[in-house]
């Protein structure tokens, strides 16, 4: 599927580029968000050492592409850790063997105030509580 299929506003499109990325990677579920953060939040069976016990996602956003994170503490947040840096719509092989490397990369890994990654951040789905 090319880029410029799943930018456009189908979501037949979206949905079957998604559903590849989540088959390549062994997801054990999808969730549309449908946010201006982003689009869908696709859970791996994989963990960030940092964060056992909850599981590593994958979230897309249409525009700036995958992020690897983990989900919030509170239901409906999720912690974004790093960013895949494949652009918008790359492909589902491409996103599974990055997202292999990340997992390993971040394996000593822990949040620091200074340093070369930035800290995680929180994304508020559409469900999150408010307040």
């Amino acid at each position: 599927m090319s880029i410029s299929q799943v930018r456009a506003t189908s979501s037949a499109n979206v949905g079957e580029y998604v559903g590849s990325v989540a088959a390549t990677v062994e997801a054990l579920s999808v969730d549309w968000w449908c946010t201006p953060a982003f689009d869908a939040v696709v859970t791996l069976s994989a963990e960030i050492p940092y964060y056992r016990g909850r599981k590593a996602v994958l979230a897309w956003n249409r525009t700036f592409g995958w992020s690897l994170g983990v989900h919030g503490l509170t239901p409906g947040n999720v912690l974004v850790v790093e960013g895949l840096g494949l652009g918008p719509a790359p492909d589902p092989v491409r996103c599974s063997d990055r997202v292999a490397e990340l997992i390993a990369e971040l394996a000593d890994w822990a949040p620091q105030r200074s340093g070369d990654r930035p800290s995680p951040r929180i994304v508020h789905g559409p469900h999150a509580p408010t307040g």
